[in-house]
């Protein structure tokens, strides 16, 4: 009886709904108006801290440090690199001298951060006559002008090891300027400004090459108008694909129409909320767009197939549709929903943001089940519905196909091989699996191809410098005037000498304020080499150290260590940042301290502070939430089976294919090399929900035909594949097909493998939905799919009861 209220509750509301669908329909109009205003609103930049794990132990370091030594996260290398020849002569030392002075004046950058051989801070110390020690600018406030200077000059760089190969290339073709951005400056801005300075001094005798997180974040929002080309041709693609399909005008329209309205509500609920909208998440926004594709076909589809039943009586097929469509459409958005909004698991701002605004997007598809059929119903056009007749559709030869694989798939022996087939792609799929990386794989930037400039540049910086934006700090924090401890300084040079040893690949270089101490010392030694040391002795240090702050200003000492002397840092730079790197580099790091006290009598040494630091939090915070978020979609999805169908069999039925699906998703990543990260995380977690969508529409209408066919459970699994089977399928092409222009058109290779991964998920899924589902559903026979049949049963006993006890009544009375 509880299950009767239930459906003539649904009954009313249906028909409640098509009675007064012109009324609904402008309300909704009417409220994506609203909306509309809302997405006016909408922010969308790339938000540097939001990007990384608040509550990791690195980035609270990074959020201390930066306070007192600069960001360390948002560093840029700008290389100049000669044609021909070297750079010392006078037209190229000028270029570099005029750019290091642009970049210092930026507004954006830190100016004490700015580092190159033409800047005050990079000093020399020399000996000049009467025995007096001075330290000096290498090469500031001019550059050198006679053949004398000029050769002065290289002997300073190439004779001390902070300058040579680290500012200075060790050939002398190529010099660079380091700067570190603010972390609050617009990504966009940032990159005008770089892109102006390589198109200012790029000319034919030199090249400008430019790296670093800043001018990568650039390049993603300058592929923005060509991201939304693609957008263009995806969406030109669906259309063109659902014309084919319907070949009626209310077909295509429909669902266009259905996906720009909650396009305009998801986007003006991210305006509304204030929660910024990464450009990298866009393609996320599409993804949500073809899922509202997707939904709306399957309610399309059925609606044609009720106007053919209903002898083409709009206001009769719209009710039918919603009658049918409103649960099993709810059921297939909430497990969409469900993949975003377990991304709240992960403690980083970005995913949390992402959740809350996606879970509500794709919640708004729900809509979709009333908004279809109303939109059908109202446009005024005679629709040819007889090719939707569903007791003809074992006519249509696609259709037939479509049967054919399914009844071998239950067939006696169809059903073994489907079953190895299964078995044996999940143990490889599993196997591929562990060879997943997480963060980014490969050196340079995995968004872009290896074709790309930013890439280009980078090869171009690794293999000329020894400097570049991937740098590793170690912090010192103690007690006032602390940092003259000789065991401070001594640690930092033990650690960078370590990281040299065990990292001889990837480590590039090191610079501190041992590196002024040392010039120093050496010179106050007559220039012999040998003195090229730090002093054990404490008394020593701390003659040096106060030479070293009474003759250096402090914009160049506040690179190093703060006022009161109880701060330092040291940075180290590598290669690149690539996951199998990052960990050596942190495995590398915590084995000096394995032999090294990290504490001291009057301070401690604390990891891991810039960019390689941040890198190793975000891919340990990958790690730690990856499995947790797809454990916990995969739970949430087998609960709302559960619910939505009354039945653990149907949790289990649904959820279980959802590992193979997935696990030839992430076997594709493995195999391409494309990393678990930020990027790619979300779109992983909403693809185990993606594809459940087409199975539950399959059993929703197993349960409907069950009853029909009359407790046959072939007959009802090829009638529910010759129906809804082919609507899944033409589901399917709808999307995969536009998705796969992203594969050809994309200039971002991100972009591109997402088309295709995505795609893989939902080609995959419809083939089950063909294939293992209809097995499953014949080999197990669930109870829920048949439970509808034997209610309809037993109500025909009681009535049969109720009307023999009536007659044997009336018998016993007369």
């Amino acid at each position: 009886m509880k299950s009767d209220n239930n459906h003539k509750g649904l009954d009313r509301l249906s028909w409640l709904l098509t009675r007064n669908r012109l009324t609904v329909f402008l309300i909704i109009l009417a409220l994506t108006g609203v909306f509309l205003y809302g997405a006016l609103k909408i922010k969308g930049e790339v938000i540097f801290s939001d990007m990384f794990p608040y509550d990791h132990p690195y980035l609270k370091l990074h959020a201390t440090f930066s306070q007192v030594f600069g960001s360390g996260g948002s560093g840029v290398v700008v290389a100049i690199k000669t044609k021909s020849g070297d750079i010392f002569n006078e037209a190229t030392l000028g270029k570099i001298k005029k750019m290091t002075e642009e970049v210092a004046m930026w507004d954006e950058v830190f100016r004490v951060l700015t580092v190159s051989i033409a800047t005050p801070s990079t000093k020399v110390v020399t000996a000049r006559t009467k025995g007096e020690i001075v330290i000096v600018p290498l090469m500031w406030p001019d550059i050198p002008k006679s053949p004398t200077e000029m050769e002065l000059l290289k002997t300073n760089i190439f004779s001390n090891p902070a300058y040579n190969g680290s500012l200075v290339s060790r050939d002398g073709t190529g010099a660079i300027i380091l700067t570190e951005f603010k972390e609050n400056i617009s990504y966009e801005r940032t990159f005008q400004l770089l892109q102006k300075l390589r198109k200012d001094f790029t000319d034919e005798t030199t090249s400008i090459h430019i790296t670093g997180y800043p001018m990568l974040m650039g390049w993603i929002y300058e592929a923005k108008s060509h991201m939304f080309i693609v957008f263009a041709i995806s969406i030109l693609g669906i259309a063109v694909v659902l014309w084919l399909v319907f070949r009626n005008f209310a077909g295509m329209i429909s669902p266009l129409v259905n996906a720009a309205v909650l396009t305009i509500w998801g986007l003006g609920f991210i305006g509304y909320t204030g929660i910024n909208f990464n450009p990298m998440l866009y393609v996320l926004a599409f993804l949500v767009g073809s899922r509202m594709i997707g939904n709306s076909h399957q309610i399309a589809y059925r609606y044609f197939e009720e106007l053919n039943a209903s002898g083409n009586d709009r206001v009769r097929g719209c009710y039918e549709t919603m009658r049918t469509m409103l649960i099993p459409n709810f059921a297939a958005v909430a497990t969409d929903a469900a993949g975003f909004m377990v991304l709240l698991l992960a403690k980083i701002a970005l995913m949390q943001h992402l959740a809350i605004i996606m879970t509500f997007w794709m919640m708004s598809i729900i809509l979709t089940g009333v908004m279809v059929p109303i939109v059908c119903s109202l446009i005024p056009l005679k629709v040819e519905s007889e090719e939707w007749n569903k007791k003809k559709c074992q006519v249509d030869w696609k259709a037939r196909i479509m049967m054919k694989l399914t009844g071998f798939s239950i067939s006696t022996r169809g059903r073994y091989v489907v079953g190895a087939l299964v078995i044996m792609l999940t143990i490889l799929c599993l196997w591929q699996m562990g060879k997943l990386k997480i963060g980014d794989p490969t050196p340079g930037s995995p968004i872009f191809y290896d074709t790309h400039t930013y890439n280009k540049d980078q090869r171009v910086i690794n293999e000329t410098f020894d400097a570049s934006s991937e740098n590793l700090m170690l912090f010192y924090e103690g007690q006032s005037g602390s940092v003259y401890d000789p065991d401070v300084l001594a640690t930092f040079e033990g650690f960078a000498r370590h990281m040299q040893n065990k990292l001889p690949d990837i480590y590039r270089s090191a610079t501190s304020i041992i590196d002024t101490v040392k010039m120093v010392n050496v010179t106050f030694h007559d220039g012999d080499e040998l003195w090229h040391q730090l002093p054990r002795n404490e008394t020593m240090l701390t003659g040096l150290m106060g030479y070293v702050r009474q003759n250096t200003n402090r914009s160049t000492l506040g690179r190093f260590i703060d006022d009161q002397m109880e701060r330092a840092q040291i940075t180290l730079f590598f290669a690149d940042h690539t996951s199998d790197n990052l960990l050596r580099i942190r495995d590398a790091a915590y084995d000096f301290f394995k032999n090294n006290p990290m504490k001291l009598a009057k301070g401690e040494f604390k990891l891991a502070g810039g960019r390689v630091g941040m890198e190793i939090a975000l891919n340990e915070e990958m790690k730690r939430s990856h499995l947790l978020i797809d454990l916990t979609v995969l739970g949430a999805i087998f609960l709302l089976c559960v619910i939505s169908f009354r039945s653990i069999a149907a949790g289990l039925m649904l959820t279980l294919p959802l590992i193979l699906a997935n696990s030839i998703a992430f076997a594709y990543m493995a195999w391409r090399g494309i990393g678990l990260s930020i990027n790619t995380l979300p779109v992983a977690a909403i693809g185990v929900g993606v594809g459940v969508d087409f199975a539950i529409y399959l059993y929703s209408r197993c349960k409907e035909e069950f009853t029909l066919q009359k407790g046959d459970w072939a007959a009802t699994i090829m009638q529910s594949v010759c129906t809804c089977g082919k609507a899944v399928v033409y589901t399917g092409v709808t999307i995969i097909l536009p998705i796969l222009t992203w594969y050809f058109f994309s200039e971002m290779k991100f972009q591109a493998e997402v088309g295709f991964f995505l795609s893989m998920i939902m080609g995959t899924n419809v083939i089950l939905t063909m294939t293992l589902h209809p097995l499953l559903i014949y080999i197990i026979k669930p109870r829920f799919i048949a439970r509808g049949f034997v209610e309809a049963n037993a109500d025909d006993v009681e009535e049969s009861a109720v009307s023999s006890n009536l007659l044997l009544s009336k018998e016993d009375n007369a």
